[in-house]
């Protein structure tokens, strides 16, 4: 990576911009050129004239995908000179991923609808002689967005839906981006485009809630199948756990255990990134324990739908136990430090099956103003009383559920 400018900014915008000199972009540009063998290089930033030359010799022989990144989302200006860039990097870009606003101010026509996306793509292929143009459909009205690919000849679209997000902060960066990285692997340019897409919809997705302003986007969704994998691997751990543990069958109730495990909270978007076990925990006629492998994700237990009720509050929650109820045990986890609260059963309305754990939530959250690691009830006829247990950390839980065992 190649710097063109030190930036002082937060999620509330850019205070100020220190570009750097001409001399010292090419320094960074020749050294990464005796260092690696590329073809294609990603342009976001490019400040003034000086750098734009220095981007136009230095990088003559590569494949410039060019994210045309004019003002920041606060209305900083990012790009000066801008009849310097068109002349300097434009003509040189094999590639160009403006969105709906950048297109109109690099060719004065108005960009407001599908066919006007296909109308300036074509204007910026012929003005500037860009063998591909990407004119992307984020700024468009509609509940379903394109972006539009124009390679000289024909036009295809790619669809998406749109997703409202505050935080969006890097999207232009991440798109672009990506369509270098498969460039690069060897993909064509729509395959590009399309994977780019599909990246910069779930990095949205997943936007990340942070500072004061607009948050950033999150690639790192990506990660979450090997998430999964390690959530399996310590369900497995967890489940042998507890088959050792010692007078573990003295926590089970009558209705038995499972046990939920999540991966981290902020990537929670539903059931399928829940694991549980299929089977329940069980206590034997001998006082063992039995836990049902295999975890499987996605299957609909009670404590599942209650860490997914915890952690749509934004409760960072990743792991959730039911447990039989015992006073003794209530006061012990509050000897861990653990807050407990009661639920009322009695006051729970008439609904839909699959609707008690949301319900649990709602209502510690209206009478308590948050959700405590503990949450029991007495039950009720038809009912039998309760403690629900959750910790952020299935370490966390293993203790705790240790020292339960231990001294009740």
């Amino acid at each position: 990576m190649a710097l063109t400018a030190i930036t002082v900014q937060n999620t509330r915008g850019i205070k100020e911009v220190y570009p750097v000199s001409p001399e010292q972009l090419a320094s960074q540009i020749g050294w990464l050129k005796e260092d690696f063998d590329f073809k294609y290089a990603k342009l976001g930033m490019v400040y003034n004239s000086g750098q734009f030359k220095v981007v136009s010799e230095e990088l003559s022989d590569k494949r410039l995908v060019v994210d045309t990144v004019i003002y920041a989302k606060d209305g900083t200006q990012l790009i000066k000179d801008l009849e310097d860039y068109k002349r300097f990097v434009l003509r040189k870009a094999f590639i160009v991923t403006p969105n709906a606003v950048e297109a109109s101010m690099l060719t004065g026509i108005k960009v407001e609808s599908l066919r006007d996306q296909e109308v300036v793509a074509r204007a910026l292929h012929e003005m500037f002689g860009v063998p591909y143009v990407v004119v992307k459909g984020g700024h468009v009205k509609g509940e379903y967005s394109f972006d539009v690919v124009f390679d000289g000849k024909e036009f295809y679209e790619v669809g998406y839906p749109r997703i409202e997000q505050k935080n969006t902060h890097g999207t232009g960066s991440v798109f672009a981006s990506a369509i270098a990285a498969e460039l690069s692997k060897g993909n064509d340019v729509r395959s590009a485009v399309e994977v780019a897409r599909r990246l910069l919809q779930g990095s949205i997705l997943y936007g990340l809630e942070v500072g004061k302003g607009i948050g950033p986007v999150d690639p790192y969704f990506l990660l979450k199948d090997s998430m999964k994998y390690k959530i399996m691997e310590e369900m497995r751990e967890f489940g042998d756990f507890v088959e050792g543990l010692e007078c573990f069958w003295k926590l089970i109730p009558e209705v038995q255990s499972n046990f939920s495990h999540s991966v981290p909270p902020e990537y929670v978007r539903g059931l399928d990134d829940i694991a549980t076990f299929r089977g329940r925990i069980v206590r034997t006629w001998d006082r063992k324990v039995k836990v049902g492998f295999p975890a499987v994700f996605g299957y609909p237990t009670h404590t599942a739908r209650l860490l997914l009720s915890l952690t749509s509050q934004g409760v960072k929650a990743d792991s959730l136990i039911n447990i039989r109820y015992d006073e003794r045990a209530i006061r012990l986890l509050r000897n861990l430090g653990y807050e407990a609260v009661e639920v009322n059963r009695e006051l729970e309305p008439q609904h839909g099956e699959g609707k008690t754990m949301q319900w649990i939530v709602e209502y510690v959250v209206e009478n308590y103003g948050k959700v405590p690691n503990v949450i029991y009830d007495k039950g009720m006829k038809g009912k039998e009383a309760m403690i629900r247990f959750w910790t952020n950390g299935v370490d966390e839980m293993k203790n705790s559920l240790e020292y339960l065992c231990r001294e009740l």
